[in-house]
């Protein structure tokens, strides 16, 4: 079969005054705009199997957002759910998507922008090939720091385990031009702090918008295993857009670099979705709490041809990332966070319980769940090959 392609980018800024997300600590809505947020779709068919990726300038897509829309896709495009990936790039600069600060005109915006991007990017669709290329970056950095007292904190470990891989994933038309190029990569959107008001995509949004003005293609940024990694700063997150904007350029640079290494993929057209519910085990505090032994969370895989993705509404730690991918090889595989929900919390690797920190804290599960989730999406990995 032939595979058609279409892609489409739409603007997100809110128009209202947003709360935003990703720190607790702040007590009023948005300033202003630094740069504009984006929501970025890429349409794919097979003639008879439809799929949609989507990738936007926001924390994440929660549940009480990401259900809405897939109802709305599937009543409007007739694309069932477990075929529409909704990815947040996760930077901490957007507006609130779920709760009660949230402001449910931007959320009805971000809803209707997010049907309107994929059934644009569908009457776009062209006959396409796709290529493939591993490449890598250093802008991220393990934020898991060892203080000489033994605290664990946020800051900086450049000894410490982190996925710098970057997955390429590129869209051809007939003419040999890129329609998309959808990536993964982990790191936080975190170089802005939460003093910050100011809307922003922080590095990844910025670096995305820098891609496709040099490329003219579409390119659709998914969050890796970002959980223990934060960008490579050692003053830590801040006001300063500077560092944003440096960054964002070697990140360009990186994804250029890795486009050299780009090779047509194996003939495969197959498009695929499917949705796993999986039970991870909690902790003790909240079993105690009568909350039950496990949390039900649900986790999203698709296949893009030769190329698999698989995702969790929370965040993954880069180990998970690394051996998922490793268990994987060499099919070409990428792993994120920030996907298709984003309740689920942090997972950390079972090393990380005997040491402590943020992660640990935060996260509802006990030490069993990391090597649970692996064992889940290596299995979601197996049906969608």
């Amino acid at each position: 079969m032939t595979l058609s392609a279409g892609s489409a980018v739409l603007d997100i800024t809110p128009a209202s005054p947003c709360n935003l997300a990703g720190y607790g600590h702040r007590d009023h809505p948005h300033e202003g705009v630094h740069d504009p947020l984006s929501l970025r779709a890429v349409y794919m068919s097979d003639g008879d199997d439809e799929l949609a990726l989507v990738s936007a300038d926001i924390l994440w897509f929660r549940e009480e957002l990401a259900d809405p829309i897939h109802d709305l896709i599937q009543q409007q495009l007739d694309i069932p759910a477990e075929r529409v990936m909704l990815c947040g790039t996760h930077t901490h600069s957007a507006p609130i998507t779920a709760g009660p600060q949230a402001n449910s005109e931007y959320l009805h915006f971000l809803a209707s922008q997010t049907l309107a991007a994929v059934a644009l990017a569908r009457t776009r669709a062209t006959p396409v090939s796709l290529q493939v290329a591993r490449g890598s970056s250093h802008i991220g950095i393990n934020r898991r720091e060892q203080k000489p007292d033994g605290r664990i904190v946020l800051g900086y470990n450049p000894e410490g385990p982190i996925d710098r891989e970057i997955i390429l994933l590129s869209v051809v038309g007939s003419t040999g031009a890129h329609v998309a190029d959808v990536c993964s990569f982990a790191t936080h959107g975190v170089v802005l702090g939460g003093g910050n008001y100011l809307i922003s995509g922080d590095w990844c949004g910025l670096a995305a918008a820098a891609i496709e003005t040099e490329s003219e293609a579409t390119f659709l940024f998914m969050n890796g295993g970002a959980a223990n990694v934060n960008p490579r700063l050692r003053s830590g997150p801040q006001l300063d857009f500077a560092p944003a904007e440096e960054l964002a350029d070697e990140f360009v640079r990186d994804i250029a670099t890795t486009r050299n290494s780009l090779q047509d993929a194996p003939e495969d057209t197959v498009l695929n979705g499917l949705f796993s519910t999986i039970e991870l085990p909690r902790q003790l505090k909240d079993i105690e709490e009568g909350m039950g032994r496990t949390r039900r969370v649900r986790i999203h895989g698709i296949r893009i041809g030769p190329v698999r993705i698989v995702g969790f509404p929370g965040e993954v730690f880069s180990e998970t990332a690394m051996a998922v991918k490793a268990a994987a090889t060499p099919a070409v595989v990428a792993v994120n966070s920030y996907t298709t929900g984003g309740a689920a919390g942090y997972v950390p690797v079972a090393e990380a319980y005997d040491t402590g920190g943020y992660e640990v804290a935060v996260s509802p599960y006990s030490a069993g769940a990391e090597e649970a989730l692996r064992a889940e999406f290596i299995d979601l990995l197996e049906k969608l090959a």
